[in-house]
């Protein structure tokens, strides 16, 4: 069984949900594509079970949007896409799937990818050096996403 030499953390502070994960296709929307077939989505939900307040029609509804999300480990920022608008709630970008991102690399073949942030608030560029823990960005509704969620891969 293969594992990570890196010490990961999850990748934000307090309690949130995972909304796809796991090992089968019902658990994880994603696990029938290849290079997302480990990948969570996180959000963020209320005592109730609610994800958004009110009607949900804009993306500060939602619990999640606009909280810090955190590197999960010591690494190297690799590639970072910025800049790419944030979708209407129900709506999604099929042309942009991982929207506003930042790739970690942790040790050799070892890359956190974490994704859907919001645009022009990443706070690292390529070739820094990020700790575990430290904020990178903040949670959104870009690329290829139907509503504020983490993905993380």
């Amino acid at each position: 069984m293969k594992s990570n030499r890196t010490s990961l953390c999850l990748p934000f502070f307090g309690e949130w949900y995972v909304f796809w994960g796991g090992d089968t296709q019902s658990l994880n929307l994603h696990h029938s594509t290849p290079n997302q077939k480990f990948a969570f989505d996180f959000v963020v939900i209320d005592i109730q079970g609610c994800r958004f307040k009110s009607s949900g029609n804009t993306n500060s509804d939602y619990f999640v949007y606009g909280k810090e999300i955190l590197s999960p480990g010591d690494g190297k920022v690799i590639v970072v896409i910025n800049g790419v608008p944030e979708n209407k709630p129900g709506s999604m970008n099929p042309y942009s799937g991982l929207g506003n991102a930042v790739f970690i690399e942790h040790s050799r073949n070892e890359v956190s990818v974490l994704a859907h942030l919001q645009p022009n608030k990443i706070t690292m560029k390529p070739g820094e050096s990020v700790k575990r823990g430290q904020v990178i960005g903040y949670c959104a509704n870009s690329g290829n996403s139907s509503e504020p969620h983490l993905r993380y891969l």
